[in-house]
């Protein structure tokens, strides 16, 4: 409600805007942001294993080195120490519980997946996420899965 100095009709028009709704708008939009915000920020940690320099370390040799490749076509090769076997998804856990239960109580039990190219990333994860339901209740990190670095080819 602005006084004018002026003359003038004093019951004529005003030509103030009305901010109220506007602010109101505002401050409900703030608030539904500030309640989703946490739960659109959940993170999924991830642990990128170190690369080896041949040179400085090796590897334990006592390790037993257990590699799930994904394919295209839905199946998956299970790499035991270069023993290979060709799987269905829905038969890898019973193909891989007992070569991962085989492994000595004192290393790590350790599951590198490995994919080709055109394999699309859920299927990935979903691999993932089936061999770490293997782990006991107690221990969720018993069984540790890491993705198989692919090296940079150079360009010719």
């Amino acid at each position: 409600m602005g006084m004018s100095s002026g003359g003038g009709d004093k019951h004529g028009v005003q030509s103030e805007i009305n901010v109220t709704p506007l602010i109101d708008v505002l401050l409900v939009l703030l608030i539904i942001f500030l309640v989703v915000m946490p739960i659109m920020m959940k993170m999924e940690t991830l642990q990128v294993p170190r690369k080896l320099d041949d040179q400085n370390e090796m590897p334990d040799p006592n390790a037993t080195m257990l590699v799930v490749k994904v394919k295209v076509d839905g199946q998956m090769v299970v790499d035991d120490n270069g023993k290979e076997t060709t799987v269905m998804p829905a038969d890898l856990l019973r193909t891989i519980r007992p070569r991962i239960e085989g492994m000595k109580s004192g290393t790590e039990k350790v599951v590198f997946i490995d994919f080709e190219d055109a394999v699309p990333w859920r299927e990935v994860i979903t691999t993932m996420d089936t061999i770490r339901s293997l782990a006991t209740d107690e221990n969720h990190d018993e069984i540790k899965v890491a993705l198989k670095i692919k090296e940079d080819k150079p360009a010719q």
